[in-house]
């Protein structure tokens, strides 16, 4: 299944909308399609005006402290400060990316369903999503996250 012509207008429907605050979410133990998912998703956000928080809920592999914008993410289990709470409690829409279940943010999962009023949107690749999402990119048969947001941003 490839991205359908139906989400992409939904999906602009939401993002049409003046500055909104948006979150974007990856699993634990991000590897490098959740937090290249992460990166490029958000650059194209702020592009549209957007404001951006990126959280992930522990440290990516050092190896991946290459890629551009690596310093817009948010570490959940080191935020003494408690950007990641305020950012999901303030959200207008949450981005699920490279993940299918809330259950996969270990102690994030707490915060993100204590914003009942947050858009919820996903995009993954793996199989059997979970349920609770307001727009759904779940395609199976693409190669990574990447990938589909590749396609969501040429549509």
């Amino acid at each position: 299944m490839m991205v359908s012509q139906e989400d992409i207008e939904r999906l602009r429907e939401l993002l049409a909308r003046p500055v909104q605050n948006i979150v974007l979410l990856a699993h634990t133990n991000p590897d490098g399609d959740a937090v290249g998912s992460l990166l490029a998703w958000r650059e194209a956000l702020v592009e549209m005006g957007h404001r951006v928080t990126c959280i992930v809920p522990n440290k990516y592999p050092y190896f991946l402290d290459w890629m551009t914008g690596v310093e817009n993410l948010v570490l959940f289990k080191t935020d003494e400060a408690g950007v990641a709470r305020r950012a999901v409690a303030e959200s207008d829409l949450i981005f699920f990316l490279d993940f299918n279940a809330v259950s996969r943010l270990e102690g994030l999962s707490e915060v993100v369903e204590s914003n009942t009023t947050a858009r919820r949107i996903l995009i993954d690749h793996h199989l059997s999503p979970g349920p609770g999402f307001d727009l759904m990119f779940s395609c199976t048969g693409s190669s990574s996250t990447a990938f589909l947001i590749y396609q969501i941003l040429e549509k």
